[in-house]
């Protein structure tokens, strides 16, 4: 009995070949090998037609674009005629006509098209002009084409998966094409150098030099549900033929004349005009409808959880979703788990906007229009691209909690406002300039004895 429970080889359970289960894995090499070109454009396309035709991949990608891909810019040198300059420049960099080279895009939508393209596609190139526009290129035109001529100090063996890298991973080029006429596959436009290509991807491996798409591993289960919601739907129109059962003692036709009544139509009388349906049958007589409960409670609750799962793969909770799902507290936990993992993510979009930022900034300070301080370099400059927040879920419930915090040393104003992605600086201006507004207007009075020094002021 002994032998039976308890193997006499120990190791692994994992690895031990069971009849009840798939055989455990055995081929272990790089994660882009396990994509070959062929399958990674399968891939792509399968994510894209999701996300066109799927209400809930659509609105999935959205809710992460919202939380991870939203910023704002602030020049933070302590020099305000500098920052004032600087913030300028931005914003009229930010504008589509001079951030895009297409001119279609300004900078607020092309972070959140990138890091759409991303999770989609699994990564996206961005390629820097020396204009200052940059432009975007799409992942799957980054690959090896066939029977292309490449440059003469280039070879295509070097390439791989369309980025030739140095041997401790690298990238050094990258292969371009565009697409045919009819779109169906790819033609050889160019080799780039690495220096002005930003690869914006998603990594799960250290030797990996190809994004791939956080979405890959619930592609089945949204494509699974996508096709049972319409097999659901396809079966509740059906449900809606219904079919009428009658059960009769006299065998009398219903409706029909009855010879011994001089034309009178039998007693029993089923009218199916217009409004309510007329049932007129004898005492005896029974009348049922055929219904069908589509879609069943059961096949609601399997499908809730499938949505859930389906969720998790760009970790956002399912009461995001389905907001009756849970209470506040229940609310309020799936958010701070949530905001753990979009912190990551949103660390990188912010990594690549001060990435565009630094190389923006010394293009004009070599064109000459930004001049830095005698002794000040562009690595001396100080700014701050801050994430959009969340305002308060229950305002009484968190601002009275961090009233406490800051009264008990525990937090500090600018973190808090920071969380609700608010600049303490600029709410400190907003307040100095009200309260001169306000006496300028006659219109404060002194705080009420015992009271803290607050403006109080009537209209």
């Amino acid at each position: 009995m002994l032998g039976a429970r308890f193997p006499t080889k120990l190791g692994y359970d994992a690895v031990a070949t069971e009849k009840r289960r798939r055989a455990p894995l055995h081929d272990v090499k790089s994660e882009d090998d396990h994509l070959t070109p062929t399958q990674r454009r399968k891939l792509v396309a399968t994510t894209r037609d999701l996300r066109r035709n799927y209400a809930l991949t659509a609105w999935a990608i959205r809710k992460h674009l919202d939380y991870v891909a939203s910023f704002s810019f602030q020049s933070k040198n302590g020099n305000e005629e500098l920052d004032d300059h600087i913030e300028k420049l931005v914003k009229w960099w930010s504008l589509p006509g001079n951030f895009d080279v297409a001119g279609r895009h300004g900078l607020r939508r092309f972070t959140r098209i990138i890091e759409a393209s991303r999770v989609v596609d699994g990564d996206i190139l961005i390629y820097l002009l020396n204009t200052g526009l940059v432009q975007a290129i799409e992942g799957d035109r980054c690959a090896n084409p066939l029977g292309a001529a490449l440059p003469r100090h280039y070879k295509m063996e070097d390439f791989k998966r369309g980025i030739k890298c140095s041997k401790g991973g690298r990238p050094q080029a990258y292969i371009v094409n565009n697409r045919s006429a009819t779109g169906a596959r790819l033609e050889f436009d160019r080799v780039i150098p690495a220096k002005y290509i930003i690869q914006f991807a998603y990594w799960d491996r250290i030797d990996q030099i190809r994004g791939i798409s956080p979405l890959a591993a619930a592609l089945n289960t949204l494509r699974d549900t996508s096709e049972g919601i319409g097999y659901a739907l396809a079966r509740a129109k059906v449900s809606q033929l219904f079919a009428l059962t009658l059960k009769r003692a006299s065998p009398k036709p219903i409706g029909e004349v009855d010879a011994d009544d001089d034309g009178d139509l039998s007693e029993s009388t089923i009218d199916f005009g217009r409004g309510p349906i007329v049932l007129d049958l004898d005492p005896e007589d029974e009348a049922d409808f055929l219904e069908s409960k589509q879609p069943a409670g059961e096949f609601q609750a399997f499908m809730e959880t499938m949505f859930s799962l389906s969720l998790k793969a760009l970790d956002i909770p399912y009461s995001f979703c389905n907001e009756s799902f849970t209470n506040y507290s229940g609310s309020r936990q799936a958010l701070l788990m949530y905001e753990q993992s979009a912190r990551e993510k949103r660390a990188d979009v912010k990594a690549l906007l001060d990435h565009l930022t630094h190389w923006r900034i010394r293009l004009w300070i070599l064109a000459g229009v930004l001049k830095l301080p005698i002794g000040m370099t562009v690595s001396d400059l100080r700014w701050e691209w801050q994430a959009s927040g969340l305002p308060w879920i229950d305002p009484l419930k968190e601002v009275k909690a961090d009233v406490e915090a800051i009264g008990n040393n525990l937090m500090s104003r600018q973190r808090i406002l920071k969380r609700m992605g608010i600049d303490f600086g600029e709410v400190l201006d907003e307040l100095e300039a009200e309260e001169k507004e306000i006496r300028s207007r006659g219109l404060a009075k002194d705080a009420p004895a015992g009271q803290p020094d607050i403006i109080q002021y009537s209209i």
